[in-house]
């Protein structure tokens, strides 16, 4: 059995990183802009160009993970190379803490929390939120670090927890909140055992103590004035989110993968052959309480009850300790696994040729250029989407290629107008006039939007790019008194604008 544990790690490993290897920009929807953002912080202020769109604004942000670890590695490696090193960190540090803190909780080794593997290319890793996949991971060994020595080494644990709160803090706030109910439920659990009132209060006050300096940072953080209107889902999407932890290519072997999990995991229930700790139980309760109430948008995050919901994907494997069929359920969730990576690789495997389409595309982009971005969404060509490659959607139906065109300031030195630059979450501020360009621009613009009535305003850009240009027809007559179409291909097309507003185009 112990030769087992590091095969099994050494294979499950290799299979987790395996699909990094077969592209160069992994479809991950923010991903691309997350990339782009910290080329500007490594190199905007060298590039005389995009000194001119950018500038360095750094905060108290709670949401630095990415901005902190990736720009000192793009001095040592090529961007592409060192944006998947990020991504591969963000993929097995979920697993890793699982592990930890299942065998924290347990004090035994198990197969059951390897399983987290089919939750490890879940529905926010594919959106790009990377610092949250992240510190989910950092967040469980923490909490699997005080469980297991809390009682031992209460000076030193509490130490490492106050460190690690500021870091948990800077990586992803959400991973804090999810760090503290994971600790939170172990000292429920230890003061109930142990039915002694007088603890309650010293225990609450040991366990809080991290969570001084994060909250001093939260106030003095410019997210904290934020006040952003609540957003709240539908019935239906939440009960589609649901599936997110499994999401990713194929909406039914998804949706078969959660039935597997979660029907196993009843059948041991009920069976009574599984073991569940009170204080991980308490922390599953509590965030599916928090899913269920939580809402959709808040402060300017979308998406941000999905959080919830993809920590009880790994509190599934994490929290409890199934029994029955162990062989039977190694061998179904292990060919599960298997079908899983097998879709997610061939996925990559498709983006090769939309990135090799799109740089095709924007190939004429100069240097210095102003390029407005314009979209054909899934419902205005349901048929392009349908047949187009698996890794241009969720199975949930979410596009997770619209910040592809951040490759423009990459490769080009080329202006976009949506690089994450809020100044409550992102240490970037563009700069005049680019700054007034990104706010004419606004949200993403349907393709629509260049033929209404009253057609959006392009003066001061001096190209548009056009993303799902295959679903679109008659590419020529595309608003062609102000544009000329420059380059196609069934991923995007490039229009230069005719100079039709008065003032000069760049590079003209």
């Amino acid at each position: 059995m112990m030769r087992r544990w590091p095969v099994s790690w050494l294979v499950l490993g290799a299979a987790l990183l395996a699909p990094l290897t077969l592209v160069d920009i992994p479809p991950l929807l923010d991903y691309p802009n997350h990339l782009a953002r910290a080329f500007v912080l490594a190199f905007g202020s060298r590039d005389p160009i995009l000194a001119q769109m950018y500038a360095p604004h750094w905060a108290i942000i709670p949401n630095l993970g990415i901005d902190l670890v990736l720009p000192p590695l793009l001095y040592l490696l090529p961007p592409y190379v060192a944006g998947r090193l990020i991504i591969a960190l963000a993929i097995v540090l979920p697993v890793i803490g699982t592990i930890a803190y299942s065998r924290a909780v347990f004090g035994t080794r198990s197969l059951w929390p390897l399983a987290s593997v089919l939750v490890a290319y879940n529905g926010t890793l594919l959106l790009g939120f990377l610092n949250f996949d992240a510190g989910i991971g950092l967040a469980l060994l923490l909490a699997a670090a005080w469980i297991v020595w809390r009682e031992q080494y209460p000076v030193r644990i509490l130490a490492l927890a106050i460190a690690g709160a500021v870091a948990l803090f800077f990586c992803h706030l959400m991973s804090l909140v999810f760090c503290a109910i994971l600790i939170g439920g172990y000292e429920a659990e230890y003061v109930w055992r142990r039915r002694d009132a007088g603890l309650v209060a010293t225990r609450a006050a040991t366990a809080m103590l991290p969570l001084i300096a994060p909250l001093i940072l939260y106030a003095l953080s410019p997210l904290s004035p934020v006040v952003d209107g609540l957003e709240w889902p539908t019935l239906d999407n939440k009960l589609r989110e649901l599936v997110l932890p499994f999401a990713n290519y194929l909406l039914p072997l998804d949706i078969a993968t959660a039935g597997a999990v979660v029907g196993y995991l009843l059948l041991c229930v009920v069976s009574g052959r599984c073991r569940v700790a009170l204080g991980s139980g308490i922390a599953l309760v509590l965030v599916a309480l928090l899913f269920v109430v939580s809402p959709n948008a808040v402060k300017g995050t979308y998406l941000f009850d999905t959080r919830f919901v993809v920590m009880l994907g790994f509190l599934l494997f994490g929290t409890v300790l199934p029994t029955a069929a162990p062989r039977t359920a190694a061998a179904v969730f292990g060919l599960l696994f298997a079908v899983r990576m097998i879709v997610v690789g061939e996925a990559w495997i498709e983006q090769r040729q939309d990135l090799a389409e799109l740089r095709a595309t924007i190939a004429p982009v100069q240097a210095g250029a102003r390029v407005f971005l314009v979209l054909t969404t899934p419902k205005q060509a349901p048929r392009y989407w349908r047949d187009g490659p698996m890794s241009r959607i969720l199975s949930l139906g979410l596009p997770l290629d619209y910040h592809l065109p951040a490759l423009l300031l990459i490769e080009h030195s080329a202006f976009w107008p949506y690089l994450f630059d809020d100044p409550s979450q992102q240490p970037v501020e563009t700069l005049p006039p680019y700054r007034e360009l990104a706010q004419q621009a606004g949200g993403f613009v349907s393709y629509r939007a260049l033929t209404e009535p009253h057609p959006i305003d392009l003066c001061g850009y001096d190209d548009v790019l056009l993303l799902g240009a295959g679903g679109v027809r008659d590419l020529d007559r595309l608003d062609s008194e102000r544009l000329e179409l420059v380059s196609q291909s069934d991923v995007a097309a490039l229009f230069r604008i005719r100079d039709t507003c008065g003032t000069p185009v760049a590079g003209r």
